[in-house]
């Protein structure tokens, strides 16, 4: 703006320019009595997210000032928009009473709201957790000074944890397997650019764009600040137990985050109290590229939830309860005795109906404890959420005390949770049964509870007759059956006497005015009456509000207490949702066994598909071990079950470490340190990757890290390349999981494939043994079984499948002809076969034909005897023809 037209500008805009030079890369909403306004730049900016108009101050005068705005009671709704367009938006409130105000009232801004430090119920997903990422990198190596960490806040829980990371890769893994709402980094000298992270991590941001915020060197904490920030927070001398080194690039990640947090909301986030230090180690891993081929949060096809396994297993009824079991389907349990008391505690709850009845029944009336108390710590609870948690807090000792005696030992261990009963009884005592949903409403604070609040809402409610109580009295004590309390704008409230009665005026009446027939008079106590019925609303919003926000406090200064409870019944409520699942679908319990055990699961179903399917759901065995099954090579037709089949033994694994009942007969399953996953055909167009490129990144992942404990699922790998070329990878990858990491201790290993030539590997090699899809064949049609059974398939049935989904009848019986050429094994004597129809096809010039890998001599030799025109030969041609096969043999 130009410095002549800045000085035409009233004294609010030249103010709002001010608060808008402090907050440069958020929309400022600045409150103007029922609005929020926004001007310049801001308001072209906001008006198309916003969908509202935009208009002007002095339209069509030089001096105009563009600007839109939207009202302050529907402000969440247009903050959901802005936030979904990636802006962030610095809220300017009046902090002042206009009616008191001289001059310009007062404001500030008193919050920022971006994508990752939401509190508002209205913006967030109850069941899903909204991040706020911190990432530093300072090299390479996994601890110290050097190597990176990401730090994650979840600000409307209170959930706050770092990761360590050796490389940027891992880092990436993490934030696509989290996917915060907004990451912080350190920004460059310049400002802003992403130079100070590692390439990998700038291109996953420029890729997935998160809302990013680079933060300058004032705002990003050097190693003392960051520990000091963190020591004061947590209220501790050291970080070492946390299990955090000061100078490490996950204590600089944590303070990042939290001091952001901190400014955004003008609040000491007193809720923050613990720092978890997250090891891959300690649980089960599943890498970004499993999550998504399992389909565990969102469906490969639509992107959603519909046709996920969370959207099987989640029947939570509370928001805490659906976050801690998302929780544990991305973090499933490695120890052997953790899982066995989720087992026990789910199977308490299975066999005993009516409880798990009763306590789905109590869940179902909590609300969200660990967001409620984020609320009241923000000073952002509102009345109806104050009822909300006060209701929530009436169940809690029900709740808890369903599980007394219970033979689980977790449940137990629920049972003794405080139910924090003295908060309970405070907010029953303070709160209105029923109170109005703004605190400027009233009606929030419960009868009884003050006198002098008791008394306002009396005189505001009912000021007549309390003034007429008055005038009885008046009458009473002087003898003056006439005398009547009157009002007017000039004298407010006063008493009027007949000048017949004048002689009984007590002296302490005070004259204010004659008039023909009567005498009017006030009083100190007519006055005191007066002040208070004109103040009584005035006065009961604010004691209302002094004592709401006592009630506030308590409940802040409960927070500890509040959490556990909140966590606890997180934890009942997913065990409860697993437990009417595992009655619903008749799950069974598996037996766990030690780390890199047998895995053997008999009638094992696809907990997706059976529950989407009308259809009735063919069951299927599974043994998986290191001595004589640990590689199954899968054969069988296309739509046969085959990635069906691998994806529902990586589920039954799964759910089994998450600590739910699963989808089979029985089951019993070694425990397992990662699940891979190499299934289905996707390139990465923004990376520049071929389908082939993405399948041969995410095998050699596999081959890199996976362990003699770990699950591998691969799904027709190779296939993205030449036959040759593809069956040759397929092939080696399967000898390496047999021999890498020596006798009998390679991963357990489902390989489904086309290629039935990799079946001759269980002759060779003693842990690979070798299973097919069954199918019926009848009348060149083909009925699919989805048996798995011992032994291998002979042919893929391709044509057959391309006949269902509807091929022309003249391609169809085109390919026929030309497989039954290929089936007839009609090679050259390069083995290379012929396609066209009794023509050898023209080799193309300076081309070198590629060997069959699997082409025998034998069978060379038979294509050179069949191809030899023995009519036209000489004897002596015949002794040389048979000479040269003679010595091809001894090859």
């Amino acid at each position: 703006m130009a410095k002549a037209a800045t000085t035409q500008l009233t004294p609010m805009l030249r103010h709002y320019l001010e608060v808008k030079a402090e907050h440069p890369d958020a929309l400022l909403f600045y409150r103007m009595g029922d609005f929020y306004e926004m001007f310049f730049d801001d308001a072209r900016t906001a008006a198309p997210v916003l969908e509202v108009t935009l208009t002007a101050r002095h339209k069509g005068k030089e001096s105009e000032v563009p600007m839109c705005g939207v009202p302050h009671h529907a402000l969440e709704s247009y903050l959901a928009k802005a936030l979904e367009a990636g802006y962030k938006v610095a809220i300017c409130d009046q902090v002042e009473d206009p009616a008191e105000a001289k001059g310009l009232v007062k404001r500030e801004v008193t919050r920022v709201v971006t994508p990752g430090t939401l509190s508002d119920p209205e913006l967030l997903d109850g069941k899903e957790e909204n991040l706020l990422a911190s990432i530093v990198w300072n090299g390479d190596g996994s601890r110290g000074a050097a190597g990176g960490a990401g730090a994650f806040l979840e600000l409307s829980t209170g959930h706050f944890f770092v990761r360590r990371w050796g490389s940027p890769s891992e880092g990436v893994d993490d934030l696509r397997v989290l996917a915060p709402r907004e990451v912080l980094f350190r920004a460059d000298p310049d400002g802003g650019a992403t130079d100070t992270l590692p390439p990998e991590i700038a291109a996953w941001l420029d890729r997935e764009e998160p809302c990013v915020s680079p933060l300058g060197p004032e705002r990003w904490p050097d190693a003392k600040r960051a520990t000091d920030l963190l020591e004061r927070q947590f209220g501790v001398s050291t970080l070492r137990g946390f299990g955090l080194d000061e100078k490490e690039p996950a204590v600089q990640a944590a303070a990042a985050a939290l001091a952001y947090a901190r400014d955004t909301q003008f609040s000491e986030l007193d809720h923050v109290r613990e720092l978890a230090v997250r090891d891959r180690r300690e649980r089960l891993v599943l890498d970004p590229t499993t999550l998504a081929n399992l389909e565990i949060f969102r469906s490969l096809r639509e992107g959603g939830r519909k046709g996920t396994l969370i959207s099987v297993l989640d029947r939570t009824a509370t928001a805490p309860g659906g976050r801690m079991l998302r929780d544990w389907l991305a973090r499933p349990l490695k120890d052997q005795t953790e899982i066995g008391h989720r087992h026990d505690a789910v199977r308490a709850l299975v066999e005993d109906p009516d409880l798990r009845g009763r306590l789905r029944e109590r869940l179902g009336r909590v609300g969200d404890l660990e967001r409620l108390l984020t609320r009241a710590v923000l000073g952002r609870l509102a009345p109806r959420e104050a009822a909300t948690l006060r209701d929530s807090l009436a169940e809690l000792p029900g709740l808890f005390g369903e599980l007394a005696g219970s033979p689980s030992e977790l449940l137990a261990e629920l049972a003794g949770t405080d139910p924090v009963a003295a908060l309970a009884a405070e907010m029953e005592r303070v709160l209105d049964p029923d109170p109005s949903t703004k605190l400027t409403d009233g009606g929030v604070i419960a009868e009884g509870v003050n006198p002098e609040l008791d008394e306002s809402r009396s005189l505001t409610r009912d000021s007549k007759r309390h003034i007429l109580a008055l005038e009885e009295r008046e009458r009473q004590a002087t003898g003056i059956g006439s005398l009547k309390i009157r009002y007017n704008r000039v004298f407010g409230y006063y008493l009027e006497v007949t000048k017949a009665n004048s002689h009984l005026v007590p002296e302490h009446y005070i004259r204010k005015q004659t008039l023909v027939n009567a005498e009017r008079y006030v009083t100190p106590e007519i006055k005191e009456l007066e002040e208070k019925i004109l103040s009584a609303e005035e006065r009961q919003l604010a004691l209302e509000d002094e004592l709401y926000r006592r009630l506030v406090a308590e409940v802040v200064a409960a927070g500890p207490a509040l959490t556990v409870a909140a966590r606890a019944t997180g934890v009942l409520d997913a065990l409860a949702g697993l437990a009417e699942v595992a009655v619903r679908n008749r799950y069974v319990e598996p037996v766990m066994g030690p780390p890199g055990g047998t895995i053997r699961i008999a009638e094992g179903r696809h907990p997706v598909v059976e529950t989407a399917s009308s259809d009735a759901f063919v069951p299927n065995d599974t043994e998986l071990d290191g001595d004589s099954g640990q590689i199954v090579v899968l054969t069988g037709p296309n739509m046969g079950g085959k990635s069906t089949y691998l994806r529902q033994v990586a589920l039954i694994v799964l759910m089994a470490q998450a600590g739910s009942f699963v989808p089979a007969e029985s089951a019993e399953i070694g425990v397992v340190d990662r699940i891979f996953t190499r299934v289905g055909a996707s390139d990465d167009l923004a990376r520049g990757e071929s389908t082939f490129m993405v399948e041969m990144i995410e095998t050699a992942n596999i081959l890199h890290h996976a362990t003699p404990q770990s699950l591998v699922i691969l799904d027709e790998v190779g296939r993205g390349t030449a036959t040759f070329d593809g069956l040759s990878l397929a092939w080696a990858i399967v000898e390496f999981l047999h021999e890498s990491m020596g006798e009998g201790k390679g991963p357990k290993t489902l390989f489904a494939t086309h290629y039935h030539e990799l079946t001759e590997l269980s002759a060779m090699l003693p842990r690979v043994v070798n299973r097919t899809l069954s199918v019926k064949e009848w009348d060149e049609r083909i009925v699919f079984l989805r048996r798995v059974v011992p032994g291998s398939a002979d042919k893929s049935y391709g044509i057959q499948v391309a006949r269902l989904a509807g091929l022309p009848n003249r391609v169809l019986e085109r390919a026929e002809e030309v497989l039954g050429n290929l089936e007839a094994q009609e090679y050259d004597l390069t083995g290379k076969p012929r396609i066209a129809r009794g023509k050898r096809a023209p080799k193309q010039k300076g081309r070198q034909d590629q060997l069959a890998l699997f082409t025998t001599t034998e069978e060379v030799v038979a294509q050179a005897i069949r191809e030899a025109h023995l009519d036209r030969m000489t004897p002596l041609d015949a002794l040389n023809l048979l000479h040269e096969l003679r010595e091809k043999l001894k090859e």
